[in-house]
């Protein structure tokens, strides 16, 4: 039976139960060249520690961790479902101590301060109750001159899909700079790119996805 909206929007937030997996597979499919695109903006270096905020099964993870030497990659997500899917999925990177998986939320972050250089959140921002206090913690755990990418769907397209009316909250660009700039990041580099492909229902539409990357 096909998911409901209601249930797709829950899926997305925090996958869950049996079709946990399934769901992630879609989101890896759905997004792919978006994390691609995301991953490039960051600007990886060699011995970057890096922090991703919705992981989900690890996909993209080996991606990461190859675009220089010495990364070291932490993914945080608060679906205990894909806490365990990306540890099996990067098991190789996980025993090497090159990554680990940690079940949490971006609202308060189990680490000290100033302890990454990088930070990537692809299509989390919808889902942060109170933006600031996200955006508070993950400059708090940044280094100085530390790197943020948030990656996510503009409005003008998000807010007619189905699912999007069940406890999303949709952002154009200009809001998102606001958001940042009042959490004290500094702003370097907004990109916005149009895309034709499959929505997580399935369906061919078209894409208007903002990346912004912003400093400490």
């Amino acid at each position: 039976m096909p998911q409901s909206p209601k249930e797709t929007a829950a899926q997305l937030r925090q996958p869950y139960g049996p079709n946990a997996n399934a769901n992630a597979v879609r989101m890896n499919e759905a997004n792919e060249e978006t994390n691609y695109k995301a991953i490039a903006a960051l600007g990886l270096v060699r011995d970057d520690c890096v922090l991703e905020i919705g992981p989900g099964n690890g996909k993209f993870v080996s991606t990461i961790v190859t675009c220089a030497d010495g990364i070291k990659y932490t993914g945080l997500d608060w679906s205990q479902a894909m806490i365990e899917a990306a540890t099996k999925n990067n098991k190789d990177l996980v025993q090497a101590g090159q990554a680990q998986f940690i079940c949490g939320s971006s609202s308060d972050i189990p680490f000290s301060s100033e302890q990454f250089t990088k930070i990537l959140a692809v299509h989390t921002i919808y889902f942060w109750e109170k933006t600031d206090s996200h955006l508070s913690e993950i400059y708090r755990i940044l280094k100085p001159d530390g790197k943020l990418c948030i990656c996510f769907g503009d409005e003008s397209f998000m807010r007619g899909l189905p699912f999007t009316q069940h406890g999303f909250k949709l952002y154009n660009k200009a809001q998102a700079v606001i958001s940042l700039e009042s959490a004290g990041f500094r702003v370097i580099n907004t990109m916005e790119y149009l895309e034709r492909g499959r929505s997580n229902t399935g369906k061919i539409i078209d894409k208007k996805i903002n990346i912004i990357v912003s400093s400490t």
